[in-house]
C-alpha cells in the first residue's frame, strides 16, 4: 500500500521542534490518513454497540480498490472485500481490520462507495409485485437494506438445561477460522455450514473457553429444546446489510426490493461534467 505523505502540519510543533525523528514518526503513526473523515458507527448494522469507544476513519476509496471491485466475482468476493477494508478503514496504528464484524462488512463497501461517488445514484429497474408497475429507481445509500443491531446484547444467554453461554459476534478473523476449519483434513466429521456459523455464536459455556471446534461440537450435542432456545434467542441480535435496495413504487406506493448487483459499472461509474 502506497504510504500517505508526511504532513507536519497535522503535528503538535512541539514534537516537530523537538527534533527526535522517533517522536515525529510515532506522531504521524497516531494520526489519521490524510483525507479521511470520522465514521459514524451509529450508521453501521451493529449501530458500532460491539466496538471500542476509539474512532474508526475512513478514506476513499482509491484505484486499486476501485480496479479490485470493478471485476469482484464469487470466487474472489471475501478477499477484495477483505482487502479494501484493510486499506480503507484505520482505527489507530494498532488497529487490526480482522476486528471488524462480518455483519458491518458489507456496508463499510456501499458506504465506501458513497463516501468515494458522493452518494452518486445509481440506476436500477424494476417491476412492482403488487400493481406491475415498470419503472426506475435511483439507488443511494439510504436506499439499501439494512437489519441493525437494535437491542442491547446480553452478556450471556442462559438455556433451560443450566447452561450458560457467553456469546460473541463474528469478525473478520472468526470468517478465517470458519474456512480454515471446513479445509481441515483432520476433521473427520462433516462440517454442516449453519450450524458452524451458528457455533460461530458461542464464545464459552459455563465460563469455558471453546475453540470454533468445540463450540461446533457443542452445539450439534444439544438437545432439541436447548438448540431452538440458544437458535431463536441469538436470531433476535443479528445485524447484516441485504444486498438489496427498497423503494416505493410510485404507481401504488408498497415496498419494492431490487437486487444490488455488484457489477463494475457501480463501482467504476461515468463521472459527467
Amino acid at each position: 500500500m502506497k504510504s500517505e505523505k508526511l504532513d507536519l502540519n497535522t503535528i503538535n510543533p512541539d514534537t516537530i521542534n523537538s527534533g527526535n525523528l522517533g517522536n515525529i514518526m510515532t506522531a504521524m503513526m497516531n494520526q489519521p490518513p490524510k483525507g479521511s473523515i470520522m465514521l459514524d458507527k451509529t450508521l453501521l448494522p451493529s449501530r458500532g454497540k460491539l466496538y471500542p469507544d476509539t474512532p474508526l476513519y475512513v478514506k476513499k476509496l482509491n484505484p486499486l480498490n476501485v480496479k479490485n471491485l470493478a471485476v469482484i466475482n464469487s470466487d474472489n468476493i471475501n478477499k477484495v472485500i477483505n482487502n479494501v477494508i484493510a486499506t480503507s478503514i484505520w482505527g489507530g496504528p494498532n488497529f487490526d481490520y480482522n476486528t471488524i464484524y462480518t455483519g458491518d462488512k458489507l456496508f463499510l463497501i456501499f458506504y465506501l462507495r458513497s463516501y468515494t461517488y458522493n452518494d452518486m445514484p445509481f440506476r436500477l429497474r424494476g417491476e412492482c409485485t403488487e400493481c406491475g408497475n415498470i419503472c426506475n429507481y435511483d439507488f443511494t445509500l439510504s436506499n439499501l437494506d439494512i437489519q441493525y443491531l437494535d437491542d442491547d446484547v446480553p452478556e450471556y444467554i442462559e438455556l433451560g438445561n443450566g447452561d450458560r453461554i457467553k456469546i460473541a459476534f463474528s469478525t473478520i478473523a472468526t470468517e478465517n477460522a470458519v474456512n480454515q476449519l471446513k479445509n481441515r483434513q483432520d476433521v473427520s466429521i462433516e462440517i454442516n455450514p449453519e450450524l458452524l456459523e451458528l457455533a460461530t455464536y458461542v464464545k464459552s459455556v459455563n465460563d469455558n473457553d471453546l475453540s470454533l471446534f468445540k463450540a461446533y461440537e457443542y452445539i450439534t450435542e444439544l438437545d432439541a429444546m436447548s438448540f431452538s432456545e440458544f437458535a431463536n434467542t441469538i436470531s433476535k441480535y443479528l445485524f447484516c446489510v441485504k444486498p438489496e435496495a427498497k423503494f416505493k413504487c410510485p404507481k401504488c406506493g408498497e415496498d419494492i426490493y431490487l437486487p444490488m448487483p455488484f457489477v463494475s459499472s457501480f463501482f467504476l461509474p461515468t463521472i459527467t461534467r
